[in-house]
């Protein structure tokens, strides 16, 4: 038998190396927590409130006082107190100057994340084409200076209000008669559904997953994607179309599976792909139509960037940047009627 003394000594040991260990584990813990909290900014309420989605669009983010000047305020304030109503108007008509003003804040400024100088002399926001007024001489200093081509981009943007006011009224309007067995969301199309964020828009990739880099979708004009038998997209147990025909209607069918991050099977029957019972192949042959139209009736002004699935859809089957309803919509870009 041990000694009471030994017996003592190694139980206060014990109790020494027990108290060592946990205050060095509560020392590391401590440390961690203190190393963690300085590396990670904790938000305010104002992040928050600048990082939440747009009530406005489909899982959309807006911060236009990031993109708005101070001169620009100051310069859109003056304007609309001269002016109750706009002047030189083309597509937003039936607006007050201060409903434009909204509209632009809300859906061009957050579409593009651009200032108004972008498009606009803000010495006179009437200015540019189609303006048959007084000359006023541009600002030339500071953020009140336009973009050295703001006509031109004042000039393409009307070109795509037109597109935009085209494709909700005549194609959009279509989808609620295409079947029967499902309704679409209702969004509708507007600056960011293309844009994104972005003043000049890529449509395309460069490096193209899965895709070779060079592939486009079939929108020229021989293509006639309203027919049943068209070889392009109607390849299934057939003999009299070529294999680079089945490769090409194959490469189609990725770039959609991509753009909307969807299986074969979010359009087709996979028992039998000819099949249309599947609601969603009647959207997405009805929207292929639609992008191929405006391949030929727009493309002057797209620089050339021949339009894709992904210039809206970007992995999502609602594109994201969509407005959630016609219902928020001015008038004038949506289906007469709303």
């Amino acid at each position: 038998m041990k000694p009471l003394v030994d017996a003592f000594g190694e139980r206060n040991s014990y109790i020494i190396v027990s108290l060592a260990v946990t205050g060095f584990l509560l020392i590391g813990a401590w440390w961690v927590i203190i190393f963690v909290t300085g590396i990670v900014e904790v938000p305010d309420d104002t992040t928050l409130m600048n990082d939440a989605l747009s009530p406005i669009y489909v899982n959309y983010q807006v911060d236009v006082d990031e993109w708005v000047s101070a001169e620009s305020y100051l310069a859109m304030g003056d304007y609309q107190r001269q002016h109750e109503n706009p002047r030189n108007v083309q597509v937003l008509t039936g607006l007050t100057t201060q409903e434009i003003n909204g509209y632009m804040m809300n859906y061009f400024v957050a579409g593009l994340n651009v200032n108004c100088t972008y498009c606009h002399n803000i010495n006179n926001f009437a200015a540019g084409p189609g303006w048959e007024g007084e000359a006023v001489e541009p600002p030339t200093e500071g953020d009140a200076a336009p973009h050295p081509e703001w006509e031109a981009n004042k000039a393409n943007a009307i070109r795509h209000a037109e597109l935009v006011q085209d494709l909700n009224r005549n194609w959009l309007s279509q989808l609620d008669g295409l079947t029967d067995q499902k309704q679409p969301s209702g969004a509708q199309i507007v600056c960011a559904t293309c844009h994104n964020g972005v003043a000049q828009m890529e449509p395309w990739p460069a490096d193209q997953t899965i895709l070779p880099d060079d592939y486009r979708l079939p929108l020229d004009e021989e293509y006639d994607l309203t027919a049943e038998n068209q070889g392009i997209l109607n390849v299934n147990a057939r003999t009299d179309i070529s294999l680079d025909t089945v490769q090409y209607q194959q490469l189609t069918m990725y770039h959609m599976n991509q753009s909307l991050n969807v299986g074969c099977t979010h359009c087709h029957n996979s028992r039998y792909f000819p099949s249309r019972e599947v609601p969603a192949i009647h959207y997405a042959q009805n929207m292929l139509q639609m992008t191929q139209y405006i391949w030929l009736n727009y493309s002057e002004s797209m620089a050339g960037k021949e339009p894709s699935c992904n210039m809206c859809h970007y992995g999502n089957v609602i594109p994201s940047g969509a407005v959630r309803s016609a219902d928020i919509m001015p008038q004038a870009l949506v289906p007469e009627g709303n």
